[in-house]
Order: C-alpha cells, then sequence, then structure tokens
C-alpha cells in the first residue's frame, strides 16, 4: 500500500484530488492510504507528516509564487519522496529546478492524475491470470 499526502491552498481542490486519487488507484489494483491537510495554517503538520519519509508521494496542488514557495519547502523537507505538483504555467520551469517528479496544470483532470502516478511507476496491474491464458493459447 502506498501513502499519498495532498496539500492543497483549497479545500475543493482537496476533494476533487481525493476522488481522482482514489479511481486512479483503485484502476491499478491498489487501496491508498491518503493524508490531507489544507491551507497554510496546516502546512506545518504536513511538513512534519513527510519529513524525511521516502515511502510516499506528495501531492500539491498550489499555484503562483505562493505555491512555489509552499513546494519548495516541502522538497526541502523530504527530498527523497516523489513530488506530484499541480500548478500554473508559471511554476513549469521552476519545478524542474525544485526537483518535482511530475508537473501538471491545475486544475487536476482523472487523466492528469493517472498520467501523474505514471511518472510514479504506478502502472495498472495485469490481470493475476494474464500471462497464464497467454501460455494457455500458445
Amino acid at each position: 500500500m502506498v501513502r499519498y499526502v495532498i496539500y492543497a491552498d483549497r479545500e475543493q481542490d482537496i476533494a476533487g484530488l481525493d476522488i481522482f486519487l482514489r479511481r486512479a488507484t483503485h484502476e491499478r489494483g491498489e487501496w491508498p492510504l491518503i493524508h490531507s491537510y489544507i491551507g497554510a495554517d496546516a502546512l506545518p503538520e504536513y511538513l512534519n507528516f513527510v519529513r524525511q519519509n521516502p515511502c510516499l508521494i506528495m501531492l500539491v496542488a498550489a499555484a503562483g509564487a505562493h505555491g512555489r514557495s509552499i513546494v519548495a519547502q516541502i522538497r526541502n523537507n523530504n527530498r527523497d519522496a516523489r513530488m506530484l505538483w499541480f500548478s500554473d504555467r508559471a511554476n513549469g520551469v521552476c519545478s524542474y529546478q525544485i526537483g518535482v517528479t511530475w508537473f501538471g496544470l491545475l486544475p487536476a483532470t482523472p487523466e492528469s492524475i493517472s498520467c501523474a502516478l505514471d511518472a510514479c511507476r504506478i502502472c495498472p496491474q495485469e490481470h493475476p491470470l494474464s500471462s497464464h491464458y497467454t501460455t494457455a493459447i500458445e
């Protein structure tokens, strides 16, 4: 099981990300454990939760200079975890400089969440009997 930790500036973003993330992970045969943090007041708690924990995926929805500052803090707090960042076009280049695993534009969509998980190498599982059927037919 992979643990996901979402940070967003707005509650609406959290709700959408949670739904899309659950759908995409279920399609991959995974039952995620998702923690969510909303707004600047929750950032210290978020940073404490993800500190030096490489065994999770950090998903951030934050735009503008404020978003860039938050993502830089999160990355400095945890250099090894996979980070997915949804933001505006202006932050695309700096996402590379900060070292995020995957960058996408807001608003997040089911397709963009799926692409983000692919970047983390969380791919849909094959049917457990698919190799058996292939062998049996050959």
